[in-house]
């Protein structure tokens, strides 16, 4: 992990840092968290860690138990089919959302984001297409002008993508995602509010199948 640098509160860089390191499975589940190698890793003292790990348990990435130290939470089969049927609700309300305010330039945004993620499979870099594919599906929850509901899809999809990378499935459901992202596009492009809900829904119900499978 690189050093902590003074420029927000050190508890929000630390937050953020590890943060990323439990979504991209640095850190693997129920391994423990220690402040003091934490604090010597990033560079600063063991207050901030205590803040960052609080929030981070606040957001069901870190287990905090009395008496015991922290640790990575797991990512059970049954966790992710409860989150992506969260999802399917929430995303396909911040697409008919997004129909009501895109403009020519997100969609070309949008396109652009699918473009990269093809470029990402020919060349087997399904580490950047899992970053593409997030950006794809924040930038439609942002396109909905709902920052709440914008919060609480951001923070599933990062829980989804732990049991992505840890269950080595991207690679067969690539292709299928890309070419669900662009019905979701053309859907947007032409500001159709029902079809846009109806490719979003078909998306993520789509996930959850090769989840499953």
């Amino acid at each position: 992990m690189r050093k902590i640098k003074p420029t927000e509160t050190l508890a929000e860089q630390a937050y953020k840092v590890i943060k990323q390191a439990i979504i991209a499975n640095d850190f693997e589940p129920l391994e423990i968290l220690a402040e003091e190698q934490l604090a010597a890793k990033l560079g600063i003292s063991r207050t901030p860690i205590k803040s960052a790990l609080t929030q981070l348990a606040y957001d069901g990435l870190v287990e905090m138990k009395p008496g015991r130290k922290a640790r990575v939470s797991t990512v059970s089969m049954k966790d992710v089919v409860d989150y992506q049927v969260l999802r399917e609700s929430l995303e396909t309300l911040a697409a008919r959302l997004a129909v009501e305010h895109i403009d020519s330039q997100q969609i070309n945004l949008l396109k652009d984001i699918c473009a990269r993620q093809k470029e990402a499979i020919v060349e087997g870099d399904y580490s950047k297409f899992l970053e593409l594919d997030n950006e794809f599906h924040f930038s439609i929850a942002g396109f909905s002008k709902n920052e709440q509901l914008k919060d609480y899809i951001v923070n599933l999809i990062y829980k989804v993508q732990r049991f992505l990378i840890l269950s080595n499935t991207l690679q067969e459901s690539a292709i299928g995602a890309v070419e669900e992202h662009l019905e979701v596009v053309k859907a947007l492009e032409t500001r159709e509010p029902l079809k846009a809900e109806e490719q979003m829904k078909l998306h993520v119900q789509n996930v959850t199948k090769r989840i499953l499978t």
